[in-house]
């Protein structure tokens, strides 16, 4: 990859998921407002505890902005469960009968109308990762989500094919932003972290890049909730689009 007037030697390309391949607010927003919906539909009706429900996952309940530093953009579900079971049980509801509620209305939303159905692809994704392996880079997918969903939405979105390895949440000790997952996928791959390149839109992926000691993690805007200067502050390189970035092959002296 050309980076700075350098060619910048890379084997190696690994991407986060949601923010990502996918734009994280038009895909996870409607699906958390839909767990809400389902908690309330067995508590009642109560705009409070929207509020409150909504807060606790990092989202706006006016704007429907997401927190980018809160725990939307970056915990697995087992995680998105405990913050809703906490907040029930701060309004007084037994720990043991809010997290069997959250935890239903979390199965009820995700199977409700296949929502994997309806996530929102960034522009030219496909067309990438295709152009990647044609010049004979590995590509590795590196995401908190669960197992299921991540397959359910690579396959919904032809990319399954596009990956060599795919690494999701609780297939590691140490989630992100520990570096074990891009050291995980590079002796899996048989790739020396210094010859990989980490992708992704929050701050956890940059700090897991430079903290692997990968050769550039690159920031990308279009389908996050991260602002750019936030970005800046740990990525080598910031872009808008996914589609700004050039990977070549050359035959190295």
């Amino acid at each position: 990859m050309e980076y700075q007037g350098q060619r910048i030697p890379c084997s190696l390309i690994i991407l986060d998921k949601d923010g990502t391949l996918i734009d994280f607010t038009a895909t996870w927003v409607p699906l958390i407002q839909k767990r809400v919906a389902f908690v309330l539909k067995r508590l009642g009706r109560n705009g409070e505890l929207e509020q409150c429900l909504l807060k606790a996952w990092g989202i706006d309940p006016i704007s429907k902005r997401v927190d980018p530093r809160g725990p939307c953009p970056v915990s697995p579900r087992c995680d998105e469960i405990v913050i809703g079971t906490m907040a029930l049980y701060q309004r007084g509801h037994p720990w043991d009968e809010a997290k069997l509620l959250v935890s239903q209305a979390f199965d009820e939303a995700d199977a409700d109308e296949d929502w994997r159905k309806k996530v929102v692809p960034i522009d030219g994704i496909q067309t990438f990762l295709l152009n990647l392996k044609k010049n004979g880079f590995l590509t590795a997918l590196a995401t908190s989500d669960e197992r299921k969903d991540t397959e359910a939405i690579l396959h919904h979105l032809e990319l399954e094919d596009l990956f060599d390895l795919v690494l999701c949440s609780g297939e590691v000790s140490s989630p992100k932003p520990h570096p074990e997952t891009i050291h995980h996928i590079c002796q899996k791959l048989s790739v020396s972290p210094s010859k990989a390149i980490m992708i992704g839109d929050s701050v956890t992926d940059m700090v897991m890049g430079k903290q692997a000691g990968v050769a550039l993690s690159i920031g990308v805007l279009e389908g996050g909730v991260t602002p750019k200067e936030e970005l800046e502050k740990v990525a080598d390189l910031v872009v808008y689009s996914i589609r700004e970035l050039k990977f070549d092959c050359w035959d190295e002296e």
